[in-house]
């Protein structure tokens, strides 16, 4: 059963990349959509931003190892989106469901993910003369997923083009917000942290 769920899942996603009226609107009032299946784009989104790092075409991979750990930009990055949109549309009293909300967000990422993968296997069988076509694959990924995701928030939070505007523009205030108090939150703990570790050395010294 628990399968055919999945299956009904993947069918339902696959569906709503090119008929995203009827998807979403299958989405909110049928309950279609599969949570199961949407924990498995967002391991795709992780592991394809993985690839991009490692094995992305030499001459286009600028892959630093120092920067933040992937892990940390995308299940922390997804997160802090899917909770800011949940708390913006909480506020404005939409009927968008925690549930419906993350399918949205996460059938946003399959354009961007499946076009990336396109871009990743590119890089490895182009030159520099061929960066402008390179480009011009993600930048479809990335306009197909911002339609997803408009029409998404539309169809699930039932409110007027206008107000969804709003909703997303208020979600990347609650996300700017959010990093803030984490940013706070850090430098208080590593603030106490060099205290409390300046306290015990003190102790061992003296003892």
């Amino acid at each position: 059963r628990q399968m055919n769920k999945f299956l009904e899942g993947a069918k339902q996603c696959r569906y709503t990349m090119f008929h995203p009226v009827n998807g979403f609107d299958a989405v909110k009032w049928e309950k279609k959509g599969s949570p199961a299946f949407c924990v498995l784009i967002l391991l795709a989104f992780f592991l394809t931003n993985v690839f991009d790092q490692v094995l992305t075409g030499f001459i286009f991979n600028s892959y630093n190892p120092d920067k933040i750990s992937v892990f940390l930009i995308t299940m922390g990055g997804f997160a802090i989106v899917y909770t800011a949109n949940w708390a913006v549309s909480s506020l404005m009293f939409t009927e968008g469901e925690a549930r419906n909300i993350f399918i949205v967000l996460c059938y946003a990422l399959v354009p961007y993910t499946v076009f990336e993968l396109v871009y990743i296997l590119a890089t490895n069988f182009s030159n520099n003369e061929l960066i402008a076509f390179l480009s011009a694959i993600r930048l479809i990924g990335l306009g197909w997923s911002g339609v997803i995701l408009l029409f998404g928030m539309f169809y699930v939070h039932q409110v007027g083009f206008g107000k969804t505007i709003v909703n997303l523009f208020l979600t990347v205030i609650g996300i700017l917000i959010i990093l803030f108090l984490l940013l706070l939150t850090f430098s208080l703990v590593q603030q106490i942290y060099t205290f409390l570790f300046t306290i015990y050395n003190e102790i061992v010294f003296r003892l």
